[in-house]
């Protein structure tokens, strides 16, 4: 465990060590923000009254290296680790990494030490956890900025670009003494009585203490086992007695010996520890964000864009100041007139200089005999052609020095907008190291963040998750539900479990991805591919539009696409529930088509029963006319009078009986149909009855 007088010695080490690199620094931050002139130069010109402009193009292309990180910043992305990690916490924990990042601003803290970074060479962003609320026992992680990086003197044997090997560090602040006499009253009075001597010097001053923050990684030896589930951890004696892992019915299968990472932070005096306490997870959580860096001569150097740009724009402001000075000290226009031309005038030529008169008078005078010619304006010395080529080719070799190019500025003929844009994407390549080095540290950010995951997060609780739209929802985490079938416990979204890495998402956000998507939605949607997309994500194209109400229309066409009522949280892969909504719809759809099957039958059978009843009808009129054949002797005229009433009276009950069973099915129109090929039989058999009784009667006669 480190004592105070382990940062005392790492802050002596630090400050003798880079003593160089932060003066050099420093010049380039001020550089940057306008002190581009040389001391010397500088105060000679005050002595002479004499001008120093500064024209300040460097700020100016930094900032647009700024803003071009701004608009693709970079995103965490965790991804499951091992078979007990899973694709739907691991969806918990980007959304999660996201509330923090929301949460904290931590847009300004990335934001600040980007621009350090692409000044000087370095800047810093740190985490920390904090309750969050007075009231309340649940922690949160938060990501905080570094206003000052120079308060921070890192590890000097860290050689890794995201400072992931770090095992000391230390983060300084000078208190006024009455500020920190109020915020730690039980403080020792021994630092405000020592005499600035030695080590004294960089912790006492005259009006405020050095109070700082001091990160320590300590390896401590421990034994790693494994158990018989396949879980991996240290051996704790307390925990994992015989007893108790014969109960958990576990068995120790492996077992070698290995160390802990443990990070301690004390905050202390020169002379004096105020608090300490051990902090999850393996990493001290103060992440550096470097421009270059590198060795020379065995010594590490860090600089940034100004380095190589403070020549170049000193010469532009000493050619500029140079124009600027010669058109100052230029005398103003004189007249050349021959004497006793302004004769009666001398009030307007005095005034010529210092008033807008429409015109000058003057008197015509002989000299030597002859008319002296009119008065004339004798024109100042030109600024020199030279100066005014060095201003703009100092202005070129800014820009080459910086790689920082503007495109629109260029007016050498017509230009298209891709041509445009492959200007600016070479300006961006130029710079991208820079920006490729803010991912990596952001990529340890996330790291510190899953691993700080299951100590923070270690209970069940509610969570506002952000997704990658922006848009938030709750979930809860480590949430205990009780398996029916099963008969056993089941936790779902487990954070405090398995294991995930980061992969970075780099490239334009979420918004100009949309922009894009828009853009090319519509130029497929008049091809065939476009308009199969459009069938079955309908409500994904429409949500994509910048226009009022697209949501609202995007919800109703997914509230009829079964594709489209996927659940996010669950813990089946979005895949399979496509496939089971697709079968769900198959399903339904074959229910459907079974169910006009089975009115088909049923329509059927009743037209054989209408079939039938015709067959018998037809039978008994059969016998009903050899009947009359055989008593046509008797009574032909009666006979036929009841046969045509008999007929006509079974035509009605057919009829009505037909209309009947045909308001009942679904195929209504296929028994009308039958009904008319029916009566169409009737009236055929009518027509044999009444054939066969004029033969009869024939034959009789």
């Amino acid at each position: 465990m480190a004592d105070a007088k382990d940062a005392v010695e790492f802050l002596r080490q630090s400050i003798d060590g880079e003593a160089t690199p932060r003066a050099e620094a420093m010049e380039d931050l001020r550089f940057r923000y306008g002190d581009q002139w040389p001391a010397q130069i500088q105060q000679s010109r005050m002595l002479e009254a004499r001008p120093a402009l500064t024209i300040n193009e460097t700020d100016a292309f930094i900032r647009k290296i700024e803003n071009s990180q701004r608009q693709q910043r970079p995103r965490m992305n965790p991804h499951p680790v091992g078979s007990k990690a899973s694709i739907q916490v691991a969806k918990v924990l980007k959304g999660l990494c996201r509330h923090i990042e929301v949460n904290s601003d931590a847009d300004n803290a990335y934001d600040l030490a980007f621009a350090f970074a692409i000044t000087m060479g370095f800047g810093y962003f740190r985490m920390r956890t904090d309750y969050v609320r007075e009231d309340s026992f649940d922690q949160d992680i938060y990501i905080d900025q570094v206003e000052n990086p120079f308060s921070v003197y890192f590890d000097p044997n860290s050689t890794l670009p995201d400072g992931s090997d770090s095992e000391r560090c230390l983060v300084t602040d000078l208190v006024p003494r009455y500020t920190f006499k109020k915020q730690f009253p039980g403080a020792s009075e021994e630092q405000f009585t020592t005499t600035s001597t030695g080590d004294t010097i960089d912790w006492v001053k005259k009006d405020t203490i050095r109070v700082a923050e001091y990160f320590s990684v300590e390896k401590k030896r421990a034994k790693l086992v494994k158990l018989s589930d396949g879980t991996v951890t240290f051996f704790d004696a307390k925990l994992m007695t015989p007893e108790a892992l014969a109960g958990a019915g576990l068995v120790v299968v492996g077992e070698r010996d290995s160390y802990k990472r443990v990070v301690h932070w004390q905050k202390q005096t020169q002379t004096e520890i105020l608090e300490e306490r051990d902090l999850p997870g393996r990493w001290i959580p103060v992440i550096p964000v470097y421009g270059v860096r590198m060795y020379i001569d065995n010594k590490r150097r860090c600089f940034g864009l100004v380095r190589f740009a403070k020549d170049p724009q000193t010469m532009l402001n000493f050619w500029q100041t140079s124009m600027t000075e010669v058109v100052a000290l230029a005398p103003k226009a004189k007249w050349l007139l021959a004497e006793g031309q302004d004769e009666g005038h001398e009030n307007e030529f005095a005034r010529a200089n210092v008033s807008a008169l429409p015109y000058l008078r003057y008197k015509p005078t002989m000299v030597d005999g002859q008319l002296a010619p009119p008065p004339s304006r004798i024109q100042p010395e030109p600024i020199p052609a030279a100066s005014m080529q060095n201003a703009m080719m100092m202005s070129e070799n800014l820009k080459r020095v910086l790689g920082v190019f503007d495109p629109q500025t260029k007016t050498d003929g017509n230009r298209s907008g891709k041509a445009i844009h492959a200007e600016r994407m070479q300006s961006e390549e130029s710079n991208f190291n820079y920006y490729d080095n803010l991912t990596r540290s952001l990529k340890h950010a996330a790291r510190i963040i899953l691993d700080w995951v299951p100590t923070i997060y270690d209970t069940q609780r509610v969570m506002r998750i952000i997704g990658e739209d922006g848009k938030p929802s709750l979930v809860t985490l480590n949430e205990r539900k009780m398996d029916t079938e099963a008969g056993v416990e089941k936790i779902l979204n487990d954070v405090t479990v398995a294991e995930y890495d980061v992969v970075m998402d780099v490239g334009p956000g979420y918004n100009t991805k949309r922009q894009e998507a828009v853009g090319v939605f519509t130029e497929m949607l008049g091809t065939p591919l476009g308009e199969k997309i459009a069938q079955v994500a309908d409500d994904l194209i429409v949500r994509q539009l910048d226009v009022p109400g697209a949501e609202e229309i995007a919800d109703r066409l997914a509230a009829a696409n079964p594709l489209a009522q996927i659940d996010d949280k669950s813990e089946i892969p979005p895949k399979v529930q496509m496939m089971v909504k697709s079968l769900q719809a198959q399903v339904q759809q074959l229910t459907q088509q079974l169910n006009q099957a089975g009115g088909l039958l049923k329509s059927r059978a009743d037209v054989a029963m209408i079939r039938e009843e015709g067959q018998t009808v037809r039978a008994r009129l059969t016998s009903e006319g050899e009947k009359a054949e055989r008593e046509i002797t008797r009574a032909q005229k009666v006979h036929d009078t009841e046969v045509y009433a008999l007929t006509a009276q079974n035509v009605a009950e057919i009829n009505g009986l037909v209309r009947i069973l045909t308001s009942k099915t679904e195929h209504g129109h296929k028994m009308q149909q039958m009904l008319a090929q029916f009566e169409h039989e009737v009236s055929q058999l009518d027509a044999e009855q009444q054939a066969k009784a004029s033969a009869t009667e024939e034959v009789q006669r």
